[in-house]
């Protein structure tokens, strides 16, 4: 074989394997985009973009970011070397998503991985999309809390967790005292102005596994998963200490806040009824006290 036929040679089998390279990444694309039509929920596509990423580009950690949602989704863990994108679609800003590995990657992985990306975005702002009819549905859009419906569901699951796992649960019903007299006497966005405030209070006070509710107009419910009697007189104790330091400023109005709380911790005969309308006797009769003094 002379020099030329070697070479020829050599050229063709590098012919081949781009050729099946390109057949690989094409296959390993489409099952992605088959994958990826198989959730709405962003952090299951996010893993499942995560395991296929690695089939053809090693990497450590990946993190999606949408500030504007409220998401903030990581696989793997942050490395030193990183490469970061941010995902439009028809000028739809969807987020921002970081890479990173232990060595920096080539101008190649770079494509292939930009290649992925492209079969991300659409599954990713469907998924958005819910995910923001879901808020929707289940949150407050004055505090930003979740709502009556989503303590409804909650309550039941931790119930049925508690007994299952032989764990404590709590909750408390909290209301504001005097609350009418806001609305009435200065206006109802002051009133809108004090829920807010109560909200964000009762929410930087708990825990981050507890859950903070509002139930209907002044009345708020937290559920309090591995809390006992005595967890909740600590936290009840705690809520009314930051009660009293919080100044409701509207216009030339200084509105003090007073709250009634009530608590009760699951017993087990008890379902989602009982637990609540023992929580909230508790709560009406310290409000009751209140008012028999004023």
């Amino acid at each position: 074989m002379n020099l030329y036929t070697t070479a020829n040679v050599y050229s063709n089998r590098l012919l081949d394997a781009a050729k099946v390279m390109h057949e690989k990444q094409d296959t390993d694309r489409k099952g992605l985009l088959f994958a990826l039509q198989s959730s709405l929920d962003p952090e299951r596509l996010l893993k499942i973009f995560f395991q296929h990423l690695n089939l053809l580009v090693p990497c450590q950690g990946m993190r999606y970011r949408n500030g504007e949602k409220g998401i903030d989704l990581h696989q793997g863990h942050k490395e030193a070397h990183q490469a970061e994108y941010n995902l439009t679609l028809a000028d739809e800003w969807l987020g921002e998503v970081r890479f990173s590995r232990r060595k920096q990657f080539t101008s190649e992985e770079l494509g292939r991985m930009e290649t992925l990306l492209a079969s991300l975005i659409l599954p990713m702002r469907n998924a958005i999309h819910y995910h923001t009819a879901l808020q929707a549905a289940s949150h407050d859009p004055l505090t930003g809390l979740k709502n009556r419906r989503s303590l409804m569901d909650n309550l039941a699951r931790e119930i049925s967790r508690a007994k299952r796992e032989t764990q404590p649960l709590a909750l408390m019903v909290i209301d504001i005292d005097w609350f009418k007299r806001v609305n009435d006497e200065i206006s109802h966005l002051a009133g809108d102005q004090v829920l807010a405030q109560v909200g964000a209070l009762l929410a930087k006070t708990v825990r981050s596994s507890d859950m903070v509710f509002r139930f209907a107009g002044d009345e708020f419910v937290l559920l309090l998963p591995n809390m006992d009697q005595e967890g909740a007189r600590v936290l009840r104790s705690r809520i009314r200490k930051a009660a009293k330091q919080l100044r409701c400023t509207y216009g030339d109005h200084q509105i003090s806040v007073s709250l009634s709380i009530g608590s009760a911790v699951l017993q087990e005969q008890m379902g989602s009824e009982e637990l609540f309308e023992a929580a909230d006797l508790d709560m009406l009769c310290e409000k009751a006290e209140k008012h028999g003094r004023t």
